[in-house]
């Protein structure tokens, strides 16, 4: 039967209201879910423990680098709502010993909190940056999503799972 290994980020292009960057955006960084904590002590406990507060995170980035300062470039800075990044994931089948490809698509809301402009270099790239807070990140494989965080609107889905239903009911 065999299954799929992820081996390589085929390609990806960048979207922000309906605009293709074609070529422009060089490398984006994806980001880093880190969970709000509480140190949770006392009798009976052998010490301290930092627990995960359930879909709660802490400040989330995104990291944008293109190729050099262009028009696109500062109509990137500008998009206000979605960007949409969209990409092929290539897979080996481990069954057929041959590629195959997946979609990965990931979702993100949010505004820019700081850009780069790079530097600027003869012959070479500059490599300027736009950083984004993230409110919002959704990520599909294959049509599939397996992550969704909407902090506005307390939503915390993880492979399927709505992981803030209960507490939404509850409040």
């Amino acid at each position: 039967m065999g299954y799929k290994i992820p081996t390589v980020l085929n390609n990806f292009n960048s979207y922000g209201a309906g605009h293709k960057y074609v070529g422009v955006s060089n490398e984006v960084t994806l980001p880093n879910f880190e969970s709000m904590t509480e140190t949770i002590d006392g009798a009976g406990i052998a010490g301290e423990i930092e627990e995960a507060i359930e879909g709660a995170f802490g400040s989330l980035e995104t990291e944008t680098t293109f190729g050099n300062i262009s028009r696109e470039y500062f109509d990137f800075i500008t998009q206000t709502g979605q960007i949409t990044y969209r990409g092929s994931m290539q897979v080996l089948n481990t069954a057929t010993q041959t590629n195959d490809f997946e979609s990965l698509v990931v979702t993100t809301k949010g505004k820019v909190k700081a850009f780069d402009l790079g530097s600027l270099k003869k012959g070479g790239k500059g490599e300027p940056k736009v950083t984004r807070e993230v409110t919002y990140c959704k990520i599909a494989i294959a049509g599939t999503t397996v992550l969704e965080l909407d902090k506005y609107n307390m939503i915390w889905k993880l492979n399927g799972v709505d992981r803030l239903q209960k507490v939404r009911s509850q409040i």
